[in-house]
């Protein structure tokens, strides 16, 4: 099965989307869930980047899409770490 996997030109997700695991942490992954007879509808669900990665191989049977801004974590890193 194959996962949409999204990364916006410019960021959709901001300070004010928090994480549905943690509860504290900004969110930088929505999953959007496809519809079950179990989930009864489909839906959204946001992550920080840690829960993602903790998480990410239970959601494979759950996800439509996924739009992934854990780019933008690094975005203003120079090649050599430094931050510019």
């Amino acid at each position: 099965m194959s996962v949409q996997v999204v990364e916006a030109q410019a960021p959709i997700l901001n300070a004010g989307h928090r994480c549905d695991a943690c509860a504290s942490s900004r969110a930088y992954v929505a999953v959007i869930l496809k519809w079950s007879p179990t989930l009864r509808n489909g839906g959204e669900l946001l992550f920080c980047a840690h829960c993602f990665r903790k998480h990410e191989q239970a959601l494979q049977l759950f996800v439509a899409q996924v739009i992934d801004e854990r780019y933008t974590l690094t975005k203003h890193v120079q090649d050599d770490g430094h931050f510019e």
